[in-house]
């Protein structure tokens, strides 16, 4: 068997049930990949839960041997972004402070009834308001293939820890493409569900109505198998994809262009049939930019007794962004709030045509630190979040030395399964 730490979800489940390894042995490997030099590099954790851990795989073994195991998933271990409660970790929001929940979010409670073993908690870019984990408190978290280079974020160090073999999932979370955005850049899966899939209690959060939990995994069988969904047989020649005309004013590499046409022909030629329509008066850069407003201003009210009790916890530049939204009216929320609801509404008219939207992730790849991050990141990924629909980000084939592309694929609110299944499908079809 190959190293323990370099399985997916479903094989290190497979390696379990079959006795190939012990969940003592599949954390221990998890924790020296993470205590490793590679591992320090990354800096895609703050906080290593190396006790706990072994502690969780000795009582999975038992649980194994008496036959009383939790779920498919025990001993299978996760790793937790650092702005979600787990129960005696530190949470810090990367912020430079931080404090000890009493009590696991309820996604970590539903973890914890399947036997998974939360190995510890990522970095992520401060407060969950940015792209790059450039972390001034935690320091860079760094790209697994390309140093020096961004994951991406505001999840960064969720994505270099699945992309660097560090563990086989983590968690993180999406406001306007916080998990879909560091997984293409890492070259990995990521899933944002549909709003109210997972309960966001426990999260502090940037934009209550745009917030989400999600996975990011290396398949989407992966992901699949940590929401419990069972993938379907389905025959993509009966879906209807569409490709939004409206997306193409956004400005965007020509790798990216070149890799989104080259698998848009690779699955018609198999036999997808896909379509364009369009968002009339839809702006994407317009609408990403009330979306961040009002993440300024609800996160705002989000800090505001933190900025009060620990100023020295903020850094100059979130600082600042929380100040703006300080200052934001209620009347100009309202026109911010009303702007996202039009994009939503218009949005999710789409899937009377679609069945899934079809678009790149991110109009660029990975970047060095250091480089201004383009102010369109979620340009592509934010109407989503507006919309509360499912999406998912698929790693495009790339040259070995090429910096990944990221291909989404967006289904109407509710439909996660359906999504999860079409997704399988297409990346089997282009082969990732």
């Amino acid at each position: 068997m190959t190293d323990p730490a370099d399985l997916g979800v479903q094989e290190a489940a497979s390696a379990l049930a079959n006795r190939q390894v012990s969940a003592r042995e599949l954390t221990e490997n998890c924790l020296g990949r993470i205590n490793s030099a590679h591992g320090q590099d990354l800096n895609a954790f703050i906080h290593v839960a190396d006790d706990l851990a072994r502690q969780q795989g000795i009582a999975s073994d038992e649980r194994r041997a008496s036959g009383k195991l939790l779920s498919d998933l025990d001993g299978v271990p996760i790793a937790v972004k650092d702005n979600i409660d787990v129960r005696g970790m530190p949470t810090t929001n990367g912020l430079a402070t931080h404090w000890t929940p009493v009590a696991d979010a309820p996604v970590i409670q539903q973890l914890r009834a399947a036997g998974m073993i939360i190995l510890g908690k990522l970095n992520m870019h401060e407060g969950a308001l940015g792209a790059t984990t450039d972390n001034p408190h935690h320091d860079r978290c760094m790209h697994p293939m390309f140093p020096g280079f961004t994951p991406g974020g505001s999840s960064g160090g969720s994505a270099a820890a699945v992309a660097g073999g560090l563990c086989p999932v983590t968690l993180g979370t999406d406001t306007m493409g916080s998990v879909r955005l560091p997984a293409a850049y890492c070259g990995i899966v990521g899933f944002k569900p549909s709003r109210s899939y997972w309960s966001v209690e426990g999260v502090m959060p940037l934009a209550k109505c745009l917030d989400m939990i999600g996975p990011l995994a290396r398949t989407v069988c992966d992901v699949a198998a940590v929401l419990g969904e069972q993938l379907q047989v389905r025959d993509l020649g009966d879906s209807r994809f569409g490709r939004l005309t409206s997306l193409e004013a956004v400005e965007t590499e020509t790798e990216c262009t070149s890799a989104f046409e080259a698998a848009l022909n690779q699955l018609m030629a198999s036999g997808v049939c896909c379509g364009e329509t369009d968002l009339p008066g839809y702006e994407p850069g317009r609408a990403r930019r009330s979306g961040f407003l009002i993440s300024e201003a609800d996160a705002f009210v989000a800090h505001k007794q933190l900025l009060i009790d620990v100023p020295e916890a903020f850094s100059p530049e979130f600082s600042a962004m929380l100040d703006y939204g300080r200052k934001i009216t209620p009347a100009r929320y309202d026109v911010e709030m009303a702007a996202v609801r039009d994009v939503a509404r218009a949005f999710v008219a789409l899937f009377d045509q679609f069945d899934v939207i079809v678009t790149l992730t991110a109009p660029q790849r990975t970047f060095p630190f250091g480089t201004p991050a383009p102010v369109s990141q979620a340009d592509l990924t934010a109407p989503a979040n507006f919309a509360g629909c499912p999406a998912i980000s698929l790693p495009l084939g790339v040259g070995v030395d090429e910096r990944p592309i990221g291909l989404q694929l967006i289904a109407a609110p509710g439909a996660d399964a359906e999504l999860l299944t079409i997704a399988a499908q297409v990346e089997t079809i282009l082969k990732i």
